[in-house]
């Protein structure tokens, strides 16, 4: 393997263990587990990565890529956007730690709104497609989204990885029942069949 190829596993290594570890201990776990969890040493840790902020905007950026290339996926599918959101909910459940930590530094807090917009404009496109096959309710705009994305953010709150969705799955059904379009005797809507339990 060469040198660059072996960079670019251990830089890959790094974000999946950080992202688990965070998940199950918090933001505020010791650099030096991530670390030994990759299998890594503490200087291959920072020549990726100057701080735990960096690690965390990796982690984001990944599942910005990750929400990109759903909606490449989906791209022309009224169901798209029940599919992009539901995968968001599984991101927020795993990575609430990760937001909260840093939005306590004020110096983030335009990086972090920058993801979220990005977040936005991937939804948007599904959104009104969805809208216009009676999917969603019309007065239920692509603006709406950050409110959305604030509220199940939200939502998730502390404690382990299993609440987390439990609280997200129950607040996306609160909150779904809003904007769904859902006839009164028709089929469940994907959040009542799964929010709940984020895969």
């Amino acid at each position: 393997m060469s040198q660059r190829a072996d960079g670019r596993e251990n830089r890959l290594r790094l974000i999946e263990a950080a992202e688990a570890i965070f998940a199950d201990e918090g933001f505020d776990v010791p650099l030096e587990a991530i670390a030994r969890s990759a299998g890594v040493s503490r200087m291959t840790f920072y020549r990726h990565f100057e701080d735990r902020a960096a690690l965390c905007f990796a982690i984001f950026e990944r599942n910005v890529l990750k929400l990109e290339s759903i909606a490449n996926t989906v791209q022309g599918d009224p169901h798209g956007f029940a599919a992009l959101l539901q995968e968001l909910l599984v991101m927020f459940a795993i990575d609430y730690g990760l937001v909260e930590g840093l939005t306590r530094q004020q110096l983030h807090r335009e990086q972090l709104n920058s993801l979220r917009k990005r977040v936005v404009d991937v939804l948007t496109a599904p959104l009104v497609l969805a809208r216009a096959s009676a999917l969603i309710k019309e007065d239920f705009e692509p603006k709406d989204l950050f409110i959305l994305i604030d509220m199940l953010g939200a939502a998730a709150g502390e404690g382990s990885i299993e609440s987390r969705r439990a609280r997200i799955g129950r607040a996306m059904r609160i909150l779904g029942s809003g904007f769904m379009a859902v006839p009164g005797n028709g089929p469940a809507t994907p959040f009542e069949m799964s929010a709940g339990q984020p895969s």
